[in-house]
């Protein structure tokens, strides 16, 4: 009798220790999943899509989704003079259908480059992957060291960008895996728990 309860016991026991196992996995899974998404911030480039000179006409790859567009120039980080965008700058966006790609006006501090500095002047939303026209129109920009606009992704689109790729991932086979994966770490336990009950009953 003594026997068959410190039995069963061990059993609720091992039972438990399945589900705890299960619950860590998915704390794992998901410590892991917010490391990958916070990675994609050290990732940022406001050149990471291409360039265009100004003036100036040329065409990108850009991938859907939002599109930091920055305004750059060869000018020294360390001269002490802060870089200000062409007051006359025109960019014009045009999509792989031929249709024109609103450009939306944003503003940041300007950044250091590998070969100067950069800052952001708007964003655009590609409608999908693809090559993009870009042309960039400013007089005043003549005067300028190597003005261009480049195309990017600042700290937060990075992380937006690759966590809309995770959930369109999930939409897929792989959300019907992990799904399948989940529901068989939460019942193995249990099941064992309830063929072992049986076997004591029997």
């Amino acid at each position: 009798m003594i026997a068959a309860v410190n039995g069963r016991f061990r059993d609720r026991a091992r039972g438990q220790e399945g589900a705890i196992s299960a619950g860590a996995l998915i704390l794992i899974g998901l410590a892991l999943l917010l490391g990958y998404l916070l990675l994609a911030a050290f990732e940022g480039d406001n050149a990471r899509f291409g360039s265009v000179p100004v003036p100036g006409e040329g065409r990108v790859e850009l991938p859907e989704g939002d599109v930091d567009v920055y305004y750059a120039e060869g000018a020294d980080p360390d001269s002490g003079v802060e870089l200000i965008a062409p007051p006359d700058l025109e960019v014009t966006v045009t999509g792989p259908d031929g249709r024109n790609v609103p450009v939306s006006s944003r503003g940041a501090e300007p950044e250091s480059t590998d070969d100067g500095m950069a800052r952001l002047v708007g964003a655009v939303r590609a409608s999908a992957d693809g090559l993009y026209g870009i042309q960039a129109e400013s007089a005043q920009a003549t005067q300028r060291i190597r003005p261009r606009v480049t195309f990017g992704q600042g700290p937060f689109a990075a992380v937006e960008h690759r966590f809309d790729g995770v959930v369109d991932a999930l939409r897929g086979p792989l959300g019907i895996a992990l799904l399948v994966v989940l529901a068989v770490l939460f019942l193995l336990p249990r099941w064992r728990l309830a063929r072992r009950r049986r076997s004591y009953e029997e």
